[in-house]
């Protein structure tokens, strides 16, 4: 589970690591549609084209197939564009929550304990 940076790194592990991660949850998770849209926002945040597009959590998402994944955005959120892209290619059966609410702690806040409940029900399912 993880927040802001966090909730997209929890989406990449599990693309990256299928074998190791049984559950997803993403709370307003920062997702840039494009490497041009992160280089404006945080010039540090890739080394190159080729990085973003390596670590681009909306291209690698089919690898998330199998893996229960919730991920949850505020309608205000600066990310919610590349939250909507992400929305449309996750595996059908990801659980994602559009609501009122930005990118500030009261929305984070808000999503800890469904997120939370979430990973509840598949880490304590006995893995197939």
């Amino acid at each position: 589970m993880g927040t802001s940076m966090g909730g997209y790194g929890a989406l990449l592990l599990g693309e990256k690591c299928p074998s190791t991660v049984r559950a997803v949850a993403a709370i307003s998770p920062a997702i840039w549609t494009s490497y041009a849209q992160a280089r404006d926002a945080n010039s540090g945040a890739y080394a190159s084209p080729a990085e973003f597009a390596a670590c681009d959590a909306v291209t690698h998402a089919a690898a998330l197939d199998g893996t229960p994944v919730r991920v949850a955005s505020g309608i205000d959120d600066p990310f919610h564009p590349g939250v909507l892209a992400l929305a449309r290619a996750l595996p059908p059966d990801a659980d994602v929550v559009i609501s009122k609410g930005c990118h500030p702690g009261p929305f984070f806040a808000s999503q800890q304990a469904p997120s939370l409940v979430f990973l509840s029900r598949h880490l304590t399912a006995p893995s197939s």
